[in-house]
């Protein structure tokens, strides 16, 4: 596979602003398996365990576990697209399964794509999101002129890593300014 599935292309589109002030790429996009409880990021219909999300809500507006709960994810969604936020994935298709050395040529097959997407949003700032991807990233964002935020690896916000994600990825987002 190497094409985004339409579900996913349908979600995230129906998510971004008209005007994008964040970019936020991360790594992959998600396999659902065909089961709809496991979409992430952009459905808004369940929380699960979306350690992505979470994390981003915490950085932007210090959302707790309990605030999700209460609200669930569609609140959260829209403030995101107000406040344009939006996220693209440097693979289209997952790579959660594969072996670490397929995962990695995957990724690294990715990046001019990734590039391309990343300039036809046009955004203000980028945040590239987990430590290894950073490095396929910086580069070639900069050498198109991409206004990249950070001068470092942001860490996958998952449990132990939430507080370091959230550090690093505002960070990076107060370049932007007011």
């Amino acid at each position: 596979m190497t094409a985004e599935e339409p579900w996913y292309s349908q979600l995230r589109e129906q998510w971004r602003p008209q005007h994008v002030r964040l970019l936020m790429i991360a790594e992959s996009a998600p396999d659902d398996g065909g089961d709809v409880s496991r979409r992430r990021f952009f459905y808004a219909d369940r929380l699960g365990a979306d350690n992505l999300f979470r994390g981003v809500v915490e950085a932007m507006y210090g959302s707790t576990k309990d605030d999700l709960k209460r609200t669930g994810k569609r609140p959260w969604l829209e403030r995101l697209q107000t406040d344009g936020f939006f996220l693209i994935d440097l693979a289209p298709y997952p790579v959660n399964a594969l072996g670490s050395a397929a995962r990695r040529r995957s990724l690294l097959d990715a990046v001019p794509g990734c590039v391309s997407r990343a300039a036809e949003v046009a955004p203000d700032g980028v945040v590239v999101v987990k430590a290894d991807l950073y490095p396929m990233l910086a580069g070639p964002l900069r050498k198109a002129d991409l206004p990249l935020l950070q001068d470092g690896p942001i860490a996958f916000p998952l449990g132990n890593t939430r507080a370091e994600f959230v550090d690093g990825f505002n960070r990076a987002r107060s370049k932007l300014g007011a």
